[in-house]
């Protein structure tokens, strides 16, 4: 039949708006999942690209033990998220990279007018 009663059509539309929560649902999951991989990427070039004096309370293994707790969490892609948050929050906000400002030199006086 090629019109719905009154009562197929009511169950075609709690049907089709239940198919399109879940849509939004694995849509919404799918970009919290590529924004925490890329930021776990983010946090792993952070990791590799510091000195060690750079980490707050460093000690002589503070980028090998990030490095290795990041790459570790890989296994379980939520993990990752989370050490990534976690390493930006205690690391990278505490002590961010380059923070210095750049030496330039002094202006030159103006040659004198006559």
């Amino acid at each position: 039949m090629l019109i719905a009663t009154g009562e197929e059509a009511a169950a075609l539309g709690i049907i089709s708006s239940i198919g399109g929560f879940f849509v939004c649902f694995y849509v919404v999951l799918i970009a919290i999942a590529v924004t925490l991989f890329v930021f776990w990427i983010i946090s792993i070039v952070d990791v590799s690209q510091r000195k060690n004096e750079e980490f707050p309370n460093a000690t002589e293994n503070s980028k090998t033990t990030w490095l290795i707790v990041l790459l570790a969490t890989l296994i379980v892609p939520i993990a990752a998220g989370i050490c990534a948050v976690v390493y930006y929050a205690t690391v990278m906000k505490k002590m961010p990279r380059n923070t210095e400002k750049p030496v330039l030199p002094p202006d030159e006086p103006p040659p004198p007018q006559s």
